[in-house]
Parts: structure tokens; sequence; C-alpha cells
């Protein structure tokens, strides 16, 4: 099994996950945050939640009433505003497009980068829209 990453939403304090596998971004994360580093904006790691893959590996347990690995992202995760992760997000896919920038030695994943960017972005839009709060969470 990958490691991979899933976009969130917290909305009235629930946890929303899109489902939706980011392998790419999750591979190439260092090279996204040097990228995000150029752009003046904030690393796209910083609102990585480990939460999920901490209790999969029985790093962290779940405290007393809660039930899922959801709930506990929810109140202790990290999250960023909705709208901070749109910039974000934005600002790296026009940047990997505008320059043609490569994702890997042997292959290229250039757009799956692109596609997964874009997919979390309009991700981060909905969330927006409901005044909600954004990240990726680890998942393995």
């Amino acid at each position: 099994m990958s490691t991979v990453l899933w976009a969130n939403r917290l909305v009235d304090g629930v946890v929303i996950s899109d489902g939706s596998d980011k392998p790419a971004i999750y591979r190439h994360q260092k090279k996204l945050d040097a990228i995000c580093e150029l752009c003046g904006v904030q690393a796209i790691s910083s609102f990585c939640d480990s939460t999920d893959a901490e209790c999969n590996l029985d790093v962290i347990d779940l405290p007393d009433g809660m039930e899922s690995t959801d709930e506990l992202m929810a109140a202790q995760g990290v999250w960023i505003d909705s709208e901070d992760a749109m910039q974000i997000l934005e600002a790296l896919i026009l940047k990997v497009r505008a320059d043609g920038i490569r994702f890997g030695l042997l292959r290229n994943d250039h757009d799956q980068v692109l596609e997964e960017l874009q997919e979390s972005y309009d991700y981060a839009k909905e969330s927006a829209v409901s005044g909600g709060k954004f990240n990726f969470s680890v998942v393995m």
C-alpha cells in the first residue's frame, strides 16, 4: 500500500474528505515546497496533517470517546483557511504550468501534479464557499 494525500475540508467541526488519492503531490512535496518559496507563499507541507497515518502506525491512539481519526483531526489537526489554500494552490499551478517544471528523474509527473493541484484547488474553493478550512491528510 502506498502513501498518498487526500484533500479535506472542515466545516462546522466535521471533516469531509474528497477521498481522491494524490500520490504525485505527496511524492513531490519537497519540490512543491521549494516552488512555494519561490512564489512567496506558505509551504504546501505546512497544511499536511499526519493524524490518520500516525493512528494507523500506532504512534498515537484515539482519545476516549472518539471513534475516528477524522474526529481527532477535526479537533487537533493542522488546518488552513480555505482561501489561503486556494492562493497557495493557484500560485503552484501557475508556476508549474508557466515554467513547464519537471517532476521526477525517470518519468515526468508534471501532468499528474498539475491535475492533482487543480483538483485540490477546486476542493478548497468548495470549502471556501462554506467558510471552511482545508488541509491535506497523509493516508496510508
